[in-house]
């Protein structure tokens, strides 16, 4: 082609000798293309391939993805827990599982379920439920949550030392109960101020083993609050005041404390003392209704809900009811107080319809309650939902879903031949598949990624189990043609025989084991980990992708560059060629000029 256009160059410069018309402009850039287009096509050809390597590359790595997801959902000794529950009381107890939940069989007993409070406006009523309330005046409700947390006490004497006779010790015992945050509870002169919600333990916990028996107690006049208070504690309560010296406590019993006087036949100390934490919701002039008083409950968001109902009355038809959280410690008093001290008429809510209440059941023999109907882990990796008392005792299987193994596994066949497809798309130079097809054609990272694929199948458990060492024995294997093939019958015997052992080979028994852990992790933990080695960002397959994206960045710029050479080479044979067109044009007019006298010449000397 060059030569070709070498030539035709040649003669056009000759006729510019003659004196014929050339388009300069078209020569110009014929001479150009004929020296740009072979290297601009080499550089083309160099980007396609190195595009069409990224493609490859890009290929292999969904697919690896793929089959890594695969493995990764059986390398968990958790991805095999799936059970399915039988309920011989549904309408009583529904069974919620989780991956922690294991096959066997357990009874349960409902006997109680968890209620709320449930109080209504005492009184005939409202007409309306914008009726007029404390003549328009704004007032408060107060709300106290929780049981009265004063403990009961029982005291007993000592006797005194008489004669040598040798006297007892006084005590008393107090039997505690639950606290709200924000209650308090003073015991022997130390006040303790609930931070959160505290069970009777952990109220007896916050009271256990005051000792006033050494000397510097006794000097102190007692246990200070300064002395017990930290950081951890205030998780639970704050102290104030002082531990009495004379009575000392003992070790809490379930919420059940024993304090014991220092001398015999030492008098009663004084009953223990308890306030509830109250809460005030204003109720505004404007909002002195019913209906007021309903919403202002409820945008208080304080543990109860109030609603407005309908009690069919003629003349007083409404009522206001008000539900707190279920759970017998969850009772709740409210009450209404106008600016002067007095509650407020017709604003009264001592009528209870309903005691708050915990659920009790028995699970396996074990005695629960709960505050709710909703039980988690009375048996591990389950929730229980009680709807009603059982008939007696409910009896809950638990059966082993072999099933979602069996897809599992089914799917991890299907991901492996799908990466193995894939590896001979694109190392097949005959391959016609679009973009990546042939892409990688003597690559020897495929042969590398289908060896380690394999290995990945026939390579021994790091844990084998009950006679199952690889994944050939529970039916995974590879024919002739590379092609991983299940057989279903084999599988089916291994769950059914070695349903552990089958678990135990696959995932080494470990949960969330990390990728760079050294522990034994299984057949499909040791694949997963094979598996993020190849697919890391310093791995082989990113590398050489990047790689290959960077030369195409330096082709391009090569691109560039030429198109620069070629566009000042054709500025430069532009400039020439107007340079000779010039000159041949000269030529020519003086060439008429001369053939114009000539030819006069001629005419004078011939008498033409």
């Amino acid at each position: 082609m060059a030569t070709t256009a070498v030539a035709s160059t040649t003669n056009t410069i000759t006729a510019l000798g003659a004196g014929s018309g050339v388009d300069v402009k078209t020569l110009a850039q014929s001479l150009v293309d004929a020296e740009k287009t072979p290297r601009k096509t080499l550089i083309d050809d160099k980007i396609k391939k190195s595009e069409s390597g990224v493609s490859g590359y890009a290929a292999l790595k969904y697919v690896l993805s793929d089959l890594k997801t695969a493995f990764s959902n059986l390398k968990d000794q958790s991805a095999f827990n799936t059970v399915v529950p039988r309920v011989s009381q549904a309408s009583a107890i529904s069974v919620t599982t989780t991956a922690t939940a294991s096959a066997g069989s357990h009874t349960v007993t409902v006997t109680n379920l968890a209620k709320p409070q449930r109080n209504i406006s005492d009184g005939a009523g409202f007409a309306t439920p914008l009726s007029e309330l404390n003549a328009g005046a704004p007032f408060s409700l107060v709300l106290k949550k929780g049981i009265d947390p004063t403990p009961t006490k029982v005291f007993s004497l000592g006797n005194a030392d008489v004669n040598g006779a040798g006297g007892t010790k006084s005590t008393s015992t107090l039997t505690l109960k639950a606290m709200n945050k924000g209650d308090t509870l003073t015991i022997n002169g130390l006040t303790m101020t609930a931070n959160k919600a505290l069970t009777a333990t952990e109220v007896g916990q916050m009271f256990a083993n005051f000792n006033t028996t050494s000397p510097d107690v006794i000097a102190a006049g007692g246990i200070s609050a300064s002395s017990q208070n930290n950081p951890i504690l205030a998780n639970f309560g704050t102290f104030s005041g002082t531990f009495a010296a004379g009575y000392s406590t003992g070790a809490n019993n379930n919420g059940v404390l024993t304090l014991t006087s220092t001398a015999n036949n030492a008098a009663e100390l004084a009953a223990p003392v308890a306030t509830q934490f109250a809460n005030n919701i204003a109720i505004a002039a404007t909002a002195s209704t019913p209906a007021g008083i309903a919403a202002a409950i409820n945008t208080a968001n304080l543990g109860v809900s109030a609603q407005l109902v309908s009690t069919g009355n003629a003349a007083t038809p409404y009522k206001i009811m008000i539900t707190g959280t279920s759970g017998a410690n969850n009772a709740f008093s409210l009450t209404s107080l106008t600016a002067g001290g007095a509650a407020v008429t017709g604003v009264d809510f001592t009528s209870k319809l309903q005691s708050a209440e915990n659920a009790a059941l028995n699970v396996n023999g074990m005695a629960i309650t709960s505050s709710s109907n909703r039980i988690t882990d009375a048996i591990a990796g389950t929730t229980l939902e009680l709807f009603s008392t059982t008939n007696g005792t409910a009896s809950l299987d638990f059966s082993r879903d072999t099933s979602t193994v069996k897809t599992k596994i089914q799917a991890l066949v299907t991901a492996f031949n799908d990466a193995n497809s894939m590896l001979t798309v694109v190392s097949d130079p005959k391959s016609k598949v679009a973009e990546y097809g042939a892409s990688l054609v003597g690559n020897n990272i495929v042969n590398s990624v289908r060896s380690q694929m394999r290995s990945m199948i026939t390579t021994d458990s790091t844990s084998p189990s009950g006679g199952l060492n690889a994944l050939r024995d529970i039916g995974l294997s590879i024919n002739r043609s590379g092609t991983l093939e299940l057989d279903s019958t084999k599988l089916d015997s291994a769950m059914l025989n070695k349903f552990d052992n089958v678990v135990t080979l696959l995932t080494s028994n470990q949960e969330k084991l990390s990728a760079t852990s050294a522990l034994p992790a299984g057949a499909a933990g040791e694949a997963v980990k094979k598996l993020n080695t190849l697919l890391d960002a310093s791995g082989a397959i990113t590398s050489q992708s990047t790689n290959l994206t960077k030369k195409i960045t330096d082709y391009q710029k090569e691109l560039t560059a030429l198109d620069t050479k070629m566009t000042a080479l054709l500025s430069r044979y532009n400039k020439q060629f107007a340079a000779m067109e010039s000159i041949v044009g000269q030529s020519k007019s003086l060439q008429t000029s001369l053939k114009s006298t000539f030819e006069g010449m001629m005419a004078a000397y011939t008498n033409k």
